[in-house]
């Protein structure tokens, strides 16, 4: 039976990718082409993440090996790969484990609950390794490089690779535990999540924009940083000397790593039963009769389509460009002296407004909420098909949803960014005009992408935006819209004035979104009536 559920685990993952239509795993098998396609896309993203990775460890190893630090080498390599998995899994364990939407199903069967959990868990571990190994990985070949190949050093290293991630499963397995055991006494517990989910993101993105000053940091102190890492972070210390054949340091990593996974395992399993089927009451509400206005349906379809948006993780995969464009108002206060030497530096700003447009139009590009929008409706499509609603509306609810919090957020941006780098007020009106005009474009394109590779089936409701194709269209897509503003004005914009170019690129934006618009209150009606 615990292979049969690792097998679902498996199609679960994969299915979306390998077959479609309106059954989602039970629908036709997508064709060769396309799953070549998915691949290619795949090994590109690993293949960069590696290189990046890669450039990193040259770096750092180069400076603690000749140094005689290897161990400390190691031991940031193998901090940065545990917090790198740690931060996919934060992302995934509680919908996984406790929130899935057939825990009733299984549980219902006769199997015993630490086969589900255990299946489910193993599942969460292969993702850890996938993104652990992504930066351990190219880390160690570059120490071989280096220093020279030891089959004893390969060996334990790759035992060491095997070990890292279930720290970081054990973790956050045991964070989203808690949370799933006082979330429902919190009220706005949503709310909540949310902003702690909002704090860590903009202190993460601070903390990265200062990344070249922490490298350079880390090399010219490496000695101290070797110390405190025996003081503070010794079993990552411990790992770094597994990595260079010290047999006991293995012993001790795998005793210690494998331990704490253990022992958070051991408390999920004598609890898991009563955390997933317990439904505890959150704080009550006094109940108050009062009359409501009639509000127009496109209104009632909006709020309809916000509730989806109460899932903070839903929320960050889908609507992460309106978060950011609050981070890079905090990124340009926190950066005065980045501001003055753009200001100070003679660029004409004309140029200075096009590449603002350009990054804004990344950000406004990374909002995909009309991408999983269709398929969050799952099962419950019936009921907004049968309501006495046209299609049209739904549309119309769905688009003005992510326009609305893309465009507000972008127009704070524009006028912050606009300002700071004292950009005329003709250009900002028209980077604001052209931002806003992909933001729109964008929500059109992702709508139509997930009229067309729907994702019904899902057993939970971050799985209908993560493993959607639609998000991944949607995505690079919209990012292909922003690149194309800086391509055009380097190869026609450098022929007119900036202010002309951004003008004729607004004009094209909206002339494409309205012949998108076109086709959905056609076509893309039927489209959806047929699902």
């Amino acid at each position: 039976m615990l292979k049969l559920l690792f097998k679902k685990q498996l199609l679960e993952t994969f299915a979306f990718f390998m077959t479609g239509g309106k059954h989602g795993a039970d629908g036709k098998r997508r064709s060769p082409l396309f799953i070549v396609a998915i691949a290619l896309l795949l090994i590109y993203g690993i293949g960069a993440t590696v290189v990046m990775f890669s450039y990193l460890s040259w770096e750092l190893c180069a400076a603690f090996s000749q140094n005689g630090l290897s161990q400390a080498y190691f031991a940031l390599v193998a901090t940065m790969s545990v917090a790198i998995a740690l931060i996919v899994c934060a992302f995934m364990a509680k919908s996984k484990l406790f929130e899935a939407k057939d825990n009733d199903l299984l549980l219902a069967m006769p199997l015993p609950t630490w086969t589900i959990l255990f299946a489910r868990i193993i599942g969460l571990y292969a993702i850890a390794l996938s993104f652990s190994s992504l930066v351990f990985i190219p880390a160690c070949v570059v120490y071989f490089i280096q220093t020279g190949f030891s089959i004893v050093a390969a060996a334990f290293c790759l035992l060491a690779a095997l070990v890292l991630p279930l720290l970081s499963l054990a973790i956050s397995a045991l964070v989203c535990w808690v949370l799933a055991l006082i979330a429902s006494r919190i009220r706005s517990k949503n709310l909540i999540t949310t902003l702690l989910l909002v704090a860590f993101f903009t202190g993460y993105t601070l903390l990265y924009s200062k990344m070249g000053e922490a490298i350079e940091f880390i090399l010219m102190h490496g000695n101290e940083i070797s110390a405190a890492m025996q003081t503070w972070l010794f079993p990552f210390w411990l790992a770094g000397m597994a990595c260079t054949g010290n047999a006991l340091a293995l012993l001790g990593t795998l005793g210690m790593f494998g331990g704490a996974f253990a022992l958070v395992y051991l408390l999920l399993s004598r609890t898991f039963l009563s955390t997933v089927t317990t439904r505890r009451g959150g704080a009550g509400k006094k109940y108050k009769e009062k009359k409501t206005a009639r509000k127009p349906a496109i209104l009632a379809l909006m709020k309809k389509e916000l509730f989806c948006l109460k899932n903070p993780m839903i929320l960050f995969n889908t609507a992460l460009g309106s978060i950011l464009f609050f981070v890079l108002i905090i990124f340009a206060f926190f950066n005065a002296k980045l501001v003055e030497t753009i200001n100070a530096s003679g660029v004409d700003k004309g140029e200075v407004a096009v590449i603002v447009a350009v990054v804004l139009s990344f950000i406004a590009a990374s909002n995909m909420i009309t991408a999983s929008s269709v398929s969050l409706e799952g099962e419950n499509l019936w009921i907004l098909k049968s309501s006495p609603v046209k299609t049209e509306d739904v549309f119309a609810a769905k688009l003005l949803l992510q326009i609305t919090l893309t465009c507000i957020p972008a127009t704070i941006a524009v006028i912050t960014v606009c300002a700071l780098l004292q950009i005329p007020l003709l250009s900002s009106v028209l980077v604001c005009l052209c931002v806003n005009a992909v933001a729109c474009l964008c929500a059109v394109v992702g709508l139509i992408s997930n009229l067309k590779l729907p994702n019904l089936t899902w057993t939970s409701e971050i799985s209908a935006v993560k493993n959607s194709l639609s998000v991944v269209v949607a995505m690079f897509t919209g990012w292909g819209l922003a690149a194309l503003l800086i391509a055009g004005y380097f190869t026609i914009g450098t022929l007119m004035s900036a202010e002309l170019y951004l003008t004729f690129a607004f004009a094209l934006y909206t002339s494409a979104c309205g012949f998108l618009l076109v086709w959905l209150g056609t076509r893309g009606v039927k489209a959806f009536e047929k699902l």
